[in-house]
């Protein structure tokens, strides 16, 4: 569709009468759940978790994936057999999206799609429901138009995330309150699974891992970029303080051109394509970051998150945030000085109390049963022809 795509408003209406058509005359089968994360970007994040669980507990579930180019290729044989891949914004994928019962998605779908009234749920799992960063609606972009507030459900993991996506998807509908499905794992932090995970990723027993996980700026142009932080000094800093070897894991954000890391590149082990961010959570001794959520996450395992913002001005200015980070428990440091000094000061009963008082914060519940709530209210809606009221 690359050439209709030259003319935007021809496109929606194209697009709106295939859905209507596959609707109409190819009917929704009622077996059938389509999972999109990063639109078509990854297998990943929350709808991953609640695939994997919901072909546990229905194997009779039709479970279809949208993928886009670059990500069908690289997850060619690593998609479970269970799965059929389909390429992401395609006629295909309109179908798929036209005539199954349930859609679960981590990020906002396109505007011209609409919902089939009391026979197609949509779930919406968003990936960082403790944000610091401005989203969606809450941004004011003119023109901007968005479907989540057509959302059967939204998952939440705290009292702050509801409030956060009433604003940001204008959603007035229920939630499903149990957590993050992907942070199943770290409400658990089962021993054995986080040994499997740094084996995984080739780390010698007894040595310690820094996550250093920065976000994007909007500001900033696609070139990699200098750390902001002097990451050799972070890491000896870290090992005068423990005693113990550390490596740092290094994450991009997805819509970043990365970092210049090159002047420690035998302490980096550099994760920005490995595809479970919670897993590299779960295998992480503390983590590092400037504005994003997955530090959130990381303190539900009670070890200590770190935010470097030398930019926290700039930042506030060319992004726009929910909340000033200085009026919360996050342990802050805006220079290398005063990040050594939140390192030298760290105690195992300091990070305790602090991821305590972040939770206490945001309203954390999460479960460590997510997933299985998701799968609850998907497994009750399939297999039926019957309409729901809602």
């Amino acid at each position: 569709m690359s050439r209709i795509d030259d003319y935007p408003w021809l496109a929606e209406h194209y697009r709106r009468l295939v859905v209507w058509y596959c609707r109409t005359f190819k009917g929704i089968n009622p077996n059938k759940v389509v999972f999109c994360c990063f639109r078509g970007r990854s297998y990943g994040d929350n709808p991953r978790s609640i695939s994997e669980r919901l072909h546990e507990r229905c194997p009779q579930a039709k479970i279809v994936w949208l993928f886009n180019k670059e990500a069908m290729a690289r997850l060619r044989d690593s998609v479970p057999d269970y799965v059929r891949p389909v390429y992401y914004k395609k006629k295909e994928s309109l179908y798929e999206l036209a005539t199954a019962r349930v859609w679960v998605d981590n990020f906002t779908k396109h505007g011209f799609l609409r919902l089939a009234k009391g026979r197609q749920f949509y779930i919406q799992t968003w990936h960082g429901d403790r944000a610091i960063k401005k989203i969606c609606y809450d941004l004011n972009i003119p023109g901007d138009k968005r479907i989540e507030e057509q959302c059967a459900r939204v998952m939440t993991g705290s009292k702050f995330g509801e409030g956060l996506f009433r604003t940001a998807f204008h959603y007035k509908g229920e939630y499903i309150k149990a957590g993050a499905p992907r942070n199943d794992i770290l409400v658990k932090s089962d021993p054995e699974q986080i040994r499997r995970v740094r084996e995984k990723l080739g780390i010698a027993p007894g040595v310690k891992l820094l996550l250093y996980a920065p976000t994007y700026r909007d500001n900033a142009d696609v070139l990699p970029k200098s750390a902001q932080m002097d990451l050799d000094r972070t890491l000896r800093c870290l090992e005068s303080r423990t005693g113990e070897k550390w490596l740092c894991l290094f994450r991009a954000h997805y819509l970043s051109a990365g970092i210049d890391l090159e002047a420690v590149q035998d302490r980096i082990v550099n994760v920005t394509d490995y595809e479970d961010m919670a897993e590299l959570l779960l295998a992480a001794d503390m983590v590092l970051t400037d504005y994003s959520s997955c530090a959130m996450d990381f303190i539900i395992r009670d070890l200590p998150a770190l935010f470097y913002i030398p930019d926290w001005e700039e930042y506030v200015a060319t992004r726009g945030v929910y909340f000033d980070v200085h009026d919360t428990p996050f342990m802050l440091a805006h220079n290398q000085g005063e990040l050594e000094a939140l390192i030298e000061g760290l105690t195992p009963e300091k990070a305790r109390e602090n991821c305590a008082a972040i939770r206490e914060y945001f309203g954390y519940y999460e479960t460590g049963h997510a997933a299985d709530a998701a799968c609850d209210y998907i497994i009750e809606r399939l297999g039926s022809r019957k309409r729901f009221a809602d």
